[in-house]
Parts: structure tokens; C-alpha cells; sequence
């Protein structure tokens, strides 16, 4: 790459620091089709490509503030793009498997008997109601790590980056909120 280019790339990095926005589309068009073929070379899926892509530079827009000054700022989205789009491979390779196993659930389910079914789907949605009446009583923090472990499934270090907290006080609202939604079943159950 041509020094030249590196400079401009140098000072639209800073720029995008600084929070101008038409620096990061500046990158993003700079940057795009590069992304896309190296992400298609790594796993030749266009739309988890592109979903990548997207999610890279919202991330780098939405973490501007605390970007450092990058002296090679093509490498530096390769390796990004790189971990986002692996990152993302696996998010929804873990939400397959958790279809797969609802689904193979569901076929057991179906060979019970009708009355089974119904004493079953009542439970279910008692517990339900229940869930979601202790879930009422955790706070916004502990809500939303909840939501972000249990029902998007990701790790605490990608629930600490998304809600840009230590990853010490992701464990703290996920234990207090597992305790609340404990205490609030226990309670309902024993009632």
C-alpha cells in the first residue's frame, strides 16, 4: 500500500475519533468490497459477510471514543472484520443448535398422549408467567445481560463489549439477576 494512502487512512482514523461521521462512511466505502472479498474468502456466506461488515463499523462507530490512534488502519480492519465475522459464525451456529434441540424436543413432545400435552403446556405456561413476572423485578442492567446471555446467547466478554461495562460487572448483574428471578420462582412456587 502506498504511503500516501496510509496517511489518508491515518487521518480519516483520527477524524472517525473525533466523532466525524463521514469519515467512518468514508472508510466504509474506501473499505467495503476489500471486506467483503476477504470475508468471502474465510467463509463464503454473502449475507453473514455483509452482516459482519455492518456490525464492524457500527461497532467502530459506537466505540469511537475509545479507539486508540492506529498507525495501519487497513490491517486493523482485516483483524477486526476477521474476529466479528468468526464471532458472528458462531453466534448463529450456537442458534442453530438450539433450534435443532427445541425442534427434536418438540417431536418427542408430539408423541405424548393429548392430555399429556395440555397438563404440560398448562405447567409450561404457569412457569412462564411466573418467569416473566421475576423478570419484572430485575433492574434495566440486569435485564438486559440476561436477555443478552440467556436468550441471544453470548459469552460475558461479548455481553461486556455490547453494553461497554467491565466484564466483572456483567458476572454481577448476571448472578443478582439469577438470584432475583430464584428468590421471585421459589416464592411464586411455594405460595
Amino acid at each position: 500500500m502506498k504511503q500516501e494512502n496510509i496517511l489518508e487512512d491515518i487521518k480519516l482514523w483520527k477524524r472517525l475519533i473525533n466523532d466525524e461521521r463521514d469519515a467512518l462512511s468514508m472508510l466504509f466505502r474506501k473499505y467495503y468490497k476489500p471486506l467483503l472479498n476477504y470475508g468471502l474468502h474465510l467463509i463464503p456466506r454473502d449475507d453473514l459477510v455483509k452482516d459482519s461488515i455492518q456490525e464492524l463499523f457500527f461497532t467502530m462507530w459506537d466505540k469511537r471514543e475509545s479507539l486508540s490512534d492506529v498507525q495501519h488502519v487497513r490491517s486493523y480492519l482485516y483483524c477486526s472484520m476477521r474476529r466479528t465475522l468468526f464471532r458472528q459464525a458462531e453466534r448463529q451456529r450456537t442458534r442453530r443448535e438450539r433450534d435443532r434441540t427445541y425442534s427434536e424436543e418438540d417431536l418427542h413432545a408430539g408423541q405424548l398422549n393429548v392430555e399429556q400435552n395440555l397438563i404440560i403446556g398448562e405447567i409450561q405456561e404457569e412457569r412462564k408467567e411466573i418467569l416473566q413476572e421475576a423478570f419484572e423485578n430485575l433492574n434495566y442492567y440486569q435485564k438486559r445481560a440476561a436477555f443478552l446471555k440467556f436468550y441471544n446467547g453470548l459469552s460475558n466478554d461479548e455481553i461486556s463489549k455490547v453494553m461497554g461495562v467491565k466484564k466483572k460487572s456483567v458476572y454481577n448483574y448476571i448472578y443478582r439477576a439469577i438470584s432475583v428471578l430464584r428468590e421471585h420462582v421459589q416464592i411464586s412456587v411455594n405460595s
